[in-house]
């Protein structure tokens, strides 16, 4: 006979602790929630839209156990890019909350997520106070081990922004940058802006570090998970792009 790879023996390990697992074991803690205050001011709201590393987050009033809904990132990037950000636009688009106990068997919440089409879940305790977050990922991640989704917003396309920056994930390929922004960054090594900033630091920069690359310069607005996650690029000037090209 044949004998299972170990990766599929591991995950069918893992679906049979399921059973015992709950989904406080799998998920992201009050503390590390990434979350939209509803009160903060519009430019803080704007500013954490933009940069946001999950494309669903709990938006509250206040304070986090003040929760308003679910915010899903792609019905409000036309409210980002408007000239005029509308606060009442933005609670109308909100989702209701839904909440399940800490002590749900993981295998439990796995059914309910694909049955009613859910892929975010808010935790809470025996009183009703929150405990956590968990995701669809999270339990899928938990049965195969190390998942990794485009959790960063996807753009629908690259763009120069008046002031001559561009906002733009890690992940982004070079080459399509190259040719939506008009760059001409290094196509000989690492495939991605995340890969081609690390190669070109050796090491892993924290938020607000600026360098210049292929006389593009940037700035690296969000890092987690040892993995750059957004970065904000300039307009080079068209001599910098002569001379690099």
């Amino acid at each position: 006979g044949q004998f299972m790879p170990k990766k599929h023996q591991s995950i069918l390990v893992n679906l049979f602790d399921l059973e015992a697992i709950t989904i406080e074991d799998v998920m992201t803690p009050r503390a590390q929630i990434e979350a939209i205050d509803l009160e903060a001011s519009s430019e803080s709201i704007l500013a954490q839209l933009t940069t946001a590393y999950h494309t669903r987050l709990p938006a509250y009033r206040g304070e986090l156990g003040n929760l308003a809904g679910i915010l899903h990132l792609r019905k409000v990037m036309h409210l980002v890019r408007s000239e005029e950000f509308d606060r009442r636009a933005l609670t109308g688009l909100l989702a209701e909350p839904y909440f399940v106990p800490a002590g749900t068997p993981v295998f439990a919440q796995l059914q309910y997520f694909q049955e009613n089409h859910q892929r975010i879940a808010l935790v809470v305790d025996e009183y009703g106070e929150l405990q956590g977050l968990v995701t669809l990922e999270d339990i899928i991640e938990e049965i195969i081990g190390e998942f990794t989704t485009t959790a960063p917003v996807k753009w629908e396309s690259y763009f120069w922004d008046k002031d001559g920056s561009a906002l733009v994930e890690g992940s982004s390929v070079l080459r399509e940058l190259n040719r939506k922004l008009g760059l001409a960054l290094p196509l000989d090594g690492p495939k991605t802006l995340n890969g081609l900033i690390l190669e070109h630091l050796q090491d892993i920069p924290a938020a607000g570090v600026a360098l210049k690359i292929a006389d593009v310069p940037m700035e690296i607005v969000q890092t987690q998970d040892r993995v750059i996650r957004t970065v904000r690029l300039f307009r080079p000037h068209l001599s910098d792009l002569a001379q690099a090209a």
